[in-house]
């Protein structure tokens, strides 16, 4: 099979990629200033920018590898893990945008607010769970099958087959039931993402044309937004990229063409490359420091020249 046609179009972005999150590393563990980012941003960037780094990363490894098919499952283990811990981690950081932007006048959404850190810690732990489980039953399946295959042309063994199989059919249900909670997990991430995204537009929609008519200036209106704008950009680039994976893997997955494959891998890019431009953009921690290195870079070109 030939990689190149895919090669050339996702390696120039997933090294563009790969560069822009070791920076957003390097501003997270040396920030401008005495700039500190609070929990639980703080954990959900952390979570956002590894997992797309590690990605692009097994992608990499995927590509230009040419190991053994133990080694590419393991990096294709990684990138389905350190996917989902993404996608998930984007619609919990706009949610979080969400509860800090608009004000909350029900009971249920008065508590959440309150609770919004254990909240998080809880729905990140219960994905870290279920990633593991899921991770659990690919591997299983995979090394399950090989053996059962490799017993059966070696051994012809009736009460080994029939052992086997037994173990096997329950390796499948619990694939299943992993198919629907993955399914389920992204239409409610999916939900969650749409309805943040928004409850906060149709909320600064109205804040403004308030703040317009009473002529009184809203000092954070700008940087909210901002945020709110990249968070609909976020919307849309999960949506487009969370149903196209969820049509892949359930209605082609007997499908194991090079082409499929290659537009999954391209959409994916897309996606990260969307949610990393994102980053630099609402995020001041970013910003300032990219402003800060551009300065210092200036100053030492006009002292070169």
């Amino acid at each position: 099979m030939d990689l190149l046609p895919c090669v050339l179009i996702n390696g120039p972005l997933i090294v563009l990629n790969i560069l822009a999150n070791l920076f957003y590393i390097f501003c997270m563990v040396c920030p401008h200033g005495r700039e500190r980012i609070k929990q639980p941003l703080k954990l959900l960037l952390w979570t956002l920018i590894c997992c797309t780094l590690i990605y692009l990363m097994s992608v990499i490894l995927m590509f230009f590898s040419g190991m053994s098919d133990n080694v590419n499952f393991a990096a294709y283990l990684l990138g389905v893990y350190t996917l989902s811990s993404s996608l998930n981690a984007s619609v919990w950081l706009n949610f979080f945008y969400y509860t800090q932007i608009v004000p909350a006048q029900r009971a249920v959404f008065i508590w959440i607010k309150r609770n919004i850190k254990a909240i998080i810690y809880c729905i990140l732990l219960a994905d870290r769970v279920f990633s593991l489980f899921d991770f659990t039953v690919m591997t299983l399946t995979r090394h399950t099958l090989d053996g059962f295959n490799r017993n059966f042309t070696t051994h012809r063994n009736v009460t080994l087959i029939s052992s086997t199989s037994s173990f096997e059919t329950k390796l499948y249900h619990a694939y299943d039931i992993c198919s629907i909670m993955i399914m389920a997990q992204s239409l409610f991430c999916l939900c969650v993402m749409v309805g943040s995204s928004g409850a906060t537009v149709i909320y600064l929609h109205r804040h403004i044309r308030r703040m317009i008519a009473s002529g009184t200036p809203c000092p954070r209106l700008r940087s909210q937004m901002r945020v709110t704008i990249t968070g609909i950009i976020q919307g849309v680039i999960y949506l487009l990229c969370a149903v196209f994976s969820l049509v892949h893997l359930f209605s082609l997955k007997n499908s194991n063409s090079y082409f499929s494959e290659c537009i999954l891998h391209t959409v994916i890019t897309l996606y990260m490359s969307g949610t990393t431009v994102n980053l630099g953009v609402g995020q001041a921690i970013f910003r300032r420091r990219a402003a800060d290195v551009w300065l210092k870079a200036a100053q030492c070109g006009k002292v070169l020249l």
